[in-house]
């Protein structure tokens, strides 16, 4: 108990601080350093522009893998199939801010709070650390990277941290270690400010990647900026971010069978061998050919039938994270919205074509959303977005509160993770 109070007391500085600093920052006088952590200060140089690039965008990877596995399990793509009792709040939906899991765990064990927030920070500080730097420093580098191109990255990258912890949290609390390592603490805001800060982590990037002629990192940008947007119901806003998209955009999270770290979550949680989670039930008979779901008849040992997904067959299939098809949906949205159906029909037509569904026969602007709510889960099926819809369009859940859970008690309500215990208990700006 006394290790987990600890780990407890530190989370608001783990969370916004990258592994190279911690050494740096979270000075303990008991504590004797391994000889494998370097310093900060040693990392922290023009030279090593596009390491320390590379391990933020990992960083993010990580947490994006761990955020999707735990946002789908709360948002009904998946079931926790197995006995550990810390994993069960949130398939059950009655998480609490004290539950430690989604808190203080790393991106390897599932942790969704902490890992994001070092995702952010660990871009968002070098993004700072390169504007203090000069072309020509960070050009003599390993690699030769361009410094602009590498802010764009950064900028994206940060962007899309915010946007998982807009989508996933009740409330948010941004605090950031700056240059000087001293600690800027943040109080607890709105999720509507965090897509504001997205929006503008994304409108840096599209800057820095036209300015670096990186297309790939523009569209990326846009993309989560349209995203943002939506979740803001800056309807027109989004439409015009999306259109930036072409046909066939595809921007991918990594994945590997290297390391744990690199892995696939939900290939790791779920797959035929892989039987902690299991699909949930609306999704198990789509017959969707973007919903791919293998039924079985082995039960786990608390009454949960197996069903795996096939989208991801391995732990190194990577993930999308921006796709047109995506942008296209925005798009869809944004026309329905503004009562265009005309304009939206042919989208989530060719939607449903893709899916082996047929024609839509839908007459009303009702009809049209619930169509339209209906394509973005068999779409972006696993791929991190149906936690925030479900928030944002309050989609009925199955099973519904109230129905027994398998593992003992009730299924509840609770969607939104809250902001931690931890965070509330260490940072100054936050009551308990």
């Amino acid at each position: 108990m006394a290790s987990l109070n600890r780990k407890a007391r530190w989370v608001t500085v783990l969370a916004i601080v990258t592994f190279p600093m911690a050494c740096d920052t979270l000075r303990d006088p008991l504590a004797v350093d391994p000889a494998s952590r370097i310093p900060a200060a040693l990392l922290e140089t023009p030279g090593n522009a596009q390491i320390l690039s590379d391990g933020a965008v990992g960083d993010f990877e990580c947490a994006f893998n761990s955020y999707t596995a735990q946002g789908g399990t709360i948002g009904e793509e998946f079931i926790y199939a197995q006995q550990t009792a810390s994993r069960t709040p949130y398939d059950r939906r009655n998480t609490t801010k004290d539950d430690s899991d989604y808190a203080i765990n790393s991106c390897t064990g599932l942790g969704v709070y902490t890992p994001l927030h070092i995702a952010r920070q660990s871009n968002e500080n070098l993004l700072a650390l390169l504007k203090t730097w000069s072309d020509a420093e960070v050009a003599a580098g390993a690699g030769s990277p361009n410094r602009t191109n590498l802010m764009a990255i950064a900028a994206a990258y940060a962007g899309y941290a915010y946007v998982l912890l807009g989508e996933g949290f009740c409330t948010m609390a941004v605090s950031s270690v700056n240059i000087d390592k001293s600690l800027t603490y943040g109080g607890e805001i709105q999720r509507d400010s965090v897509f504001k800060l997205a929006i503008a982590r994304f409108s840096e990037a599209i800057t820095a990647a036209g300015a670096s002629n990186n297309t790939s990192i523009e569209t990326m940008a846009y993309l989560g900026r349209a995203r943002a947007k939506l979740n803001l119901g800056d309807y027109p806003g989004a439409k015009a971010d999306a259109d930036q998209v072409p046909p066939g955009y595809l921007r991918e999270v990594s994945a590997s069978d290297a390391a744990t770290r690199r892995q696939n979550r939900i290939a790791a949680e779920n797959r035929e061998t892989s039987r902690s989670l299991s699909v949930g039930e609306p999704y198990r008979s789509m017959g969707d050919a973007r919903v791919p779901v293998t039924a079985t008849t082995l039960v786990s040992a608390t009454g949960v039938l197996h069903y795996y997904q096939t989208k991801y067959l391995t732990v190194a299939t990577p993930l999308p994270l921006a796709t047109y098809e995506e942008a296209q949906l925005i798009i869809a949205e944004a026309d329905i919205r503004a009562g265009s159906l005309v304009t939206a029909l042919p989208i989530l037509q060719a939607s449903r074509t893709r899916g082996g569904q047929g024609v839509f026969t839908g007459v009303t602007e009702a009809d049209y959303l619930a169509e339209l709510i209906d394509q973005r889960r068999r779409e972006l099926f696993a791929e991190s977005h149906h936690l925030g819809d479900v928030l944002r369009y309050d989609i009925a859940l199955t099973p519904a509160a109230g129905t027994p859970y398998h593992f003992g008690g009730t299924y509840a309500s609770q969607i939104c993770l809250p902001l931690p215990a931890a965070e509330r208990l260490n940072n100054p700006l936050i009551g308990g």
